[in-house]
């Protein structure tokens, strides 16, 4: 700025008569996009660093801000609350500063294109997976290299997995990638069932589709549990253990349960070489840890998904989260009258069935209870169904927002742009 040979109070005067908008990111705004610029001024000043904060508009003298959780100490007021959020905040989410790599594949989109990876192999996961990983997820890579130096990802295939998703950062397949539109990262490997919270991270039989991931219920928090799910038999997320390791020895004891002959003779190396790589390392193959434990007791409804939601909630004053205004039979009952429906006439009356859960759960944010969308929204996603799209975008984006999980709030929208069925899901062709 001081070269371009301005003082700053005259820097400070033409920010000031700049008749553009001013970008709500401020001076630690990144984004060089032509069309951005052009749209919005940024102050000749920079702001101090720190984590994006969604805005809200609320009624004057009036608090109830979701980043500030409901605590047994001093319960929230109910207080009605109206988003204020734009598609630029999910610009900002996707983009973050980053070193150079001479090797970047070509930008097509620049309006949806992320900036070179950052050379921090741990930085660039989160910068497109928008979550980081736990150490458990470096150090099961670091296993798998010692199994095979030259296919780490492909380790243990003999078993029937193989690692994935974020994974593919540091195998260094996704330099394969010949574009950087930022949702497209956000979909690699999300099985048609994976909802924000999942994080697919290992895939394993085809047929069935099953796959291993992460699960959290913040995405600034590390993952509670490893779970997994079969996207072609049910919405189901079952918890493993607490960490990869314990979730592929609960995987292998599986198979010498009821596996076929052929891989159960397989298993013993591989469980084996699982144990004293875990034993040297000191990481637990609990099935059930103390934080999957303490997080169980704060789950207030269990889902269509069985995994569950953890939202700030003050038990005693009941702020935080409702009942739905209808059961979850009542909900799944309306929801196939309106897959079903042959007409669309017939569709839209199943849909006025449902309008007023939506609605009564939209009521349930002005009032802090923000823990109602989140349900719902994530009931019609685990239910499936493209006409569902537009409702569990617009109950989730609002659910996350007011919880401060913008991150959730980008990769739902990233993922019903193009969800699919199947296992065609990677990026890298």
């Amino acid at each position: 700025m001081a070269g371009n040979g301005k003082g700053t109070a005259e820097m400070e005067l033409s920010y000031k008569d700049d008749p553009r908008m001013p970008c709500k990111y401020g001076a630690k705004c990144y984004q060089k996009n032509k069309n951005h610029h052009e749209k919005y001024k940024h102050p000749p000043k920079k702001t101090p660093e720190g984590r994006g904060v969604i805005r809200k508009v609320v009624d004057k003298d009036e608090s109830c801000v979701a980043s500030s959780a409901p605590s047994p100490e001093k319960s929230p007021e109910k207080k009605k609350i109206k988003l204020d959020t734009s598609d630029e905040e999910a610009e900002q989410i996707t983009s973050s500063p980053s070193h150079s790599n001479a090797s970047e594949p070509v930008v097509d989109d620049p309006e949806n294109a992320l900036p070179p990876s950052p050379e921090d192999v741990k930085e660039s996961i989160k910068q497109k997976f928008l979550c980081e990983m736990p150490e458990d997820f470096y150090q099961f890579w670091d296993f798998c290299k010692n199994l095979s130096s030259d296919s780490p990802a492909r380790a243990l295939k003999e078993i029937g997995l193989m690692l994935v998703g974020p994974y593919d950062v540091l195998s260094g397949e996704l330099k394969k990638v010949k574009h950087r539109d930022s949702s497209s990262y956000l979909r690699h490997w999300r099985y048609y069932f994976d909802p924000p919270e999942f994080q697919t991270i290992i895939k394993g039989d085809d047929k069935k589709q099953y796959h291993m991931g992460y699960y959290r219920d913040d995405p600034q928090e590390m993952p509670v549990f490893v779970a997994c799910n079969s996207a072609a038999v049910s919405c189901t997320i079952s918890p493993l253990a607490g960490n990869v390791f314990g979730a592929v020895n609960a995987y292998l004891n599986g198979i010498l349960k009821s596996g076929d002959p052929f891989t159960k003779i397989k298993v013993p190396k591989y469980q084996n070489a699982l144990k004293k790589w875990a034993e040297k390392e000191g990481i637990s193959l609990e099935a059930k840890t103390a934080e999957m434990k303490a997080r169980s007791k704060k789950v207030v409804s269990t889902t269509f998904h069985n995994a569950g939601i953890v939202v700030p909630c003050d038990k005693k004053s009941q702020v935080g989260y409702r009942e739905l205004l209808e059961p979850d039979a009542q909900i799944k009952k309306i929801l196939t009258s309106i897959m079903d429906s042959e007409t669309e006439d017939k569709r839209k009356a199943a849909f006025s069935k449902l309008q007023p859960i939506v609605t009564a759960a939209n009521i349930a944010n002005d009032e802090c209870d923000f823990g109602a969308s989140l349900e719902l929204g994530l009931d019609l996603f685990a239910f499936g169904g493209e006409p569902l799209h537009p409702i569990i975008l617009q109950l989730l984006q609002a659910a996350y927002k007011l919880l401060n999980r913008p991150e959730f709030a980008v990769i739902i929208k990233a993922h019903l742009q193009d969800r699919k069925k199947g296992v065609d899901l990677s990026i890298v062709k």
